[in-house]
């Protein structure tokens, strides 16, 4: 990795950085937090500060499930192309970040690239293990709790208020066959109510009030986000994605069209690559760069940043598609 880090230099400082941001923007790929930490490394500030911004936009692992239900429902037969296509518009907006950023409010960098290139050794066992141990255990030392704490709030709005069981009566006249929402509508719970209120603000993407609400059930992970889909359209958290494509595409009675298209599923994934990232990595940004603002920044400008592109998308699909 010493010796990509020094080949992508050149290229690194293009765009405002330094070579050895290229290191955590790998890493970004698998999960952001440990990459934010990667940037110690980083001499330069402000390469470091630039390097932690943009580090959101890179397409981290818990964000696949959601690519792979929505591209195995809608883009079948081209799986490959829309799933390099979402990874490389990441990587596009995170470049025009850095620019910017470098350009705006950073200024310039003529910090040197200066880093050992260490011989090649294969590594032991015991070194390996003592490594996998002492990151991980920093990891949920730091970041733990923020997650459990933000999951438990989120599963609370979303179990509040409960209802009274309707009768089985009831509940027949309630869901029909031709009805796709799983969840009766007078039982709203705090988290759907959110969504519902929020929703006007992402009409404008093609969004349901069920795609909001789940956009905002991901904030404290990205993982909650089909989780969330599989409870507001069958009511199982664990539905099979094939059950959950299907009442994806249903024709919803009401609007008399589908809660989910083509080009509604692309303007999905394009909000979730980019919106507010996962409250773990907020924290990290928060306690590497030592300043709550540059985590209120990252939650405004990558919400702002999501919603401007998957608008573009949605408009340019709706053309095409």
């Amino acid at each position: 990795m010493a010796r990509a880090a020094f080949i992508m230099d050149r290229l690194m400082h293009r765009l405002g950085l330094h070579g050895k941001s290229f290191i955590p923007l790998v890493m970004g790929f698998g999960c952001t937090v440990p990459s934010i930490m990667a940037t110690r490394s980083i001499e330069s500030r402000s390469s470091r500060l630039i390097t932690i911004l943009i580090n959101p936009f890179v397409s981290c692992s818990a964000r696949l499930p959601i690519y792979v239900l929505l591209i195995g429902t809608f883009f079948p037969s081209h799986a490959t192309l829309v799933f390099l296509s979402i990874y490389l518009f990441g990587i596009f907006v995170a470049g025009l970040t850095a620019r910017l950023l470098r350009r705006f409010w950073f200024g310039e960098d003529e910090t040197p690239f200066v880093m050992e290139l260490p011989p090649y050794r294969v590594p032991t066992f015991k070194a390996t293990m003592r490594h996998m141990w002492g990151k991980g255990e920093q990891y949920l030392r730091k970041m733990g709790g923020i997650i459990l704490v933000a999951s438990i709030f989120v599963w609370v709005l979303n179990y509040f208020p409960r209802h009274e069981q309707p009768s089985p009566a009831a509940m027949e006249q309630t869901v029909t066959p031709a009805d796709n929402s799983a969840i009766d509508p007078s039982s709203d719970s705090y988290l759907q109510m959110v969504g519902k209120a929020l929703n006007p603000l992402m009409e404008p993407l093609g969004f349901h009030w069920r795609a909001t609400v789940a956009a905002i059930a991901g904030v404290p992970a990205k993982e909650i986000v089909v989780s969330t889909l599989g409870v507001l359209y069958t009511g199982d958290e664990e539905a099979e994605d094939s059950t959950l494509s299907t009442r994806l595409t249903e024709t919803n009675p009401v609007t008399g069209r589908p809660d989910f298209t083509p080009a509604m599923a692309l303007s999905f994934m394009i909000f979730i690559l980019l919106y507010c990232p996962c409250i773990a990595t907020v924290t990290a940004v928060v306690r590497e760069t030592g300043n709550p603002r540059y985590g209120l920044f990252t939650i405004i400008y990558n919400t702002l940043v999501a919603w401007l592109f998957a608008f573009i998308v949605y408009r340019i699909a709706l053309l095409v598609l």
